[in-house]
């Protein structure tokens, strides 16, 4: 299907799928469905390889994607942008399966790295999983693998942090013995310190370090590293504007988390240390001068979730029991996995901070996992039990409730970063207003869709243009207009 903007058809369509809540919206689901729906030649990855996109086909096939796009059952290949943080060894396991596993021979063959894409070394992973031990009780809900560790490194290090482009080069192993001296330097006097934590921890701690300073953990890295070079094909943006982005048809940019969990605009310190808005796919987009149409898509489930932790207003411990999730469990470094009524002061807010790509249409999910309950509960204000004297700058009100957050224009200060930190604080103390919408009898299906689309749309002032019932490419509805 090609798409028209001011009166001009385009066999050139971008698609960017943003998560608009915690992360676990459907972003892999709706990526996939959009691959079929409209035969995407590839899938552009941003963001990071935390993700755990769970797509099932029609067929039986499944398989839940990290790094690979979600569209890679569909023949779509994959883009790892200079937006994402990659780990080699992951993409090489990963690919393995889908090799061997799901039968997409051509899995490595048809994935493209951009140079610049940021590489996590085991170094990184390890002193993430170490400040993460150390932190007790105050974790922040880290998943182990050395994203955020990465980012902040190559901030520091410069042209000494490990891109795509350094895989097969001749200074691969120098760079890496460089980053082991770097990140043995922070924790070597943690290594004295552990004795101050519990036994558990300590001895967690000190396991984790003595790989940090093994000799053979740098060759392990060269191993994996080079192979993954041999495998794939590494770019740059030349080739994205002329190969990828270049040809007609249809692409699709495959976030990962969740806009509320954004560097900039999340809730300070409970945050990935990538973007999650669209802003990143935009960017790509003007870089290579794309003339194609761009759609941006928001993506929601029909009730609100987080894995770790962090301010999660909605949060229920009986939805949290009533709707256990496929992919998401109790992660032994992310935490549990919590589920909460709809949240339109959260869904207002990571609108907001998609302003700079605003979302031209929502994609509501998991639809099926309500409606059997009679009811949908939505959230549609907050109310804060204590003085809201100091509140008006990052609230909005109305009669006495929270009925938005303010987005402040992000200077790149830490004075924003500050800001942040403190709604999040504030969030711990909202208690969430709930209205009960009864769902009619008869086509509870019917009935709710509707009801669904016509309460978010009238709130949130943005379409409806598809929801999902359930785990296939099939179950996916687009919402005609007009009619």
């Amino acid at each position: 299907m090609v798409t028209k903007t001011r009166g001009h058809t385009h066999s050139k369509n971008a698609f960017v799928v943003t998560g608009l809540g915690y992360g676990d919206e459907g972003k892999g689901t709706v990526t996939d469905w959009l691959s079929w729906r409209h035969k995407a030649h590839t899938i552009i990855r941003t963001g990071g390889p935390q993700a755990l996109h769970r797509v099932v086909s029609k067929d039986g096939t499944s398989h839940v994607f990290s790094q690979f796009g979600s569209g890679t059952l569909r023949d779509a290949k994959t883009h790892l942008s200079e937006h994402m943080v990659i780990d080699p060894h992951a993409i090489l396991r990963e690919g393995e399966v889908l090799v061997h596993g799901c039968g997409i021979r051509t899995a490595f063959d048809t994935m493209t790295i951009h140079k610049d894409a940021l590489v996590i070394t085991p170094f990184s992973a390890i002193a993430g999983r170490v400040r993460e031990l150390l932190r007790g009780k105050n974790r922040r809900g880290s998943v182990g693998i050395g994203v955020g560790e990465t980012v902040l490194d190559s901030e520091v290090l410069k042209e000494g942090a490990i891109r795509a482009g350094d895989l097969n080069s001749a200074s691969l192993r120098q760079k890496l013995e460089a980053i082991q001296r770097y990140k043995w330097a922070q924790f070597e006097a943690f290594a004295d310190r552990a004795s101050d934590v519990p036994n558990d921890v300590r001895d967690r701690v000190l396991e984790e370090l003595r790989e940090m300073e093994d000799p053979d953990t740098v060759e392990w890295a060269v191993e994996q590293f080079t192979e993954l070079a041999r495998r794939v094909r590494i770019v740059d943006t030349d080739y994205v504007a002329r190969e990828i982005l270049g040809p007609e048809g249809t692409v699709v940019f495959e976030g990962s988390q969740g806009v509320l969990l954004d560097r900039r605009y999340g809730f300070h310190p409970y945050i990935t240390k990538v973007r999650t808005t669209p802003h990143a796919a935009q960017s790509i987009l003007r870089e290579c001068s794309y003339d194609g149409d761009v759609k941006n898509l928001g993506i929601l489930r029909a009730y609100h979730t987080r894995h770790g932790a962090g301010p999660f207003v909605t949060q229920s411990k009986e939805l949290t029991a009533q709707l256990p999730d496929a992919t998401n469990k109790e992660h032994p470094w992310q935490g549990s996995f919590r589920v909460g009524q709809f949240d339109m002061v959260a869904a207002r807010y990571a609108l907001e901070a998609s302003s700079e790509a605003p979302i031209d249409g929502l994609v509501i999910t998991c639809l099926d996992r309500v409606w059997p309950q009679g009811f949908w509960q939505v959230c549609d204000t907050y109310d804060i039990p204590h003085d809201v004297s100091g509140s008006n700058d990052v609230f909005r009100f109305e009669g006495g409730s929270i009925v938005g957050i303010r987005r402040a224009i992000d200077d790149g200060s830490e004075e924003h970063l500050l800001r942040q930190e403190k709604i999040g604080r504030m969030l711990l103390d909202c208690v969430p207003r709930i209205t009960t919408h009864r769902i009619p009898q008869g086509d509870a299906k019917k009935e709710f869709i509707n009801l669904c689309v016509s309460t978010l749309e009238r709130t949130l002032g943005v379409p409806v243009v598809a929801v999902s019932v359930g785990e296939t490419e099939e179950d996916k509805i687009e919402i005609e207009k007009g009619q």
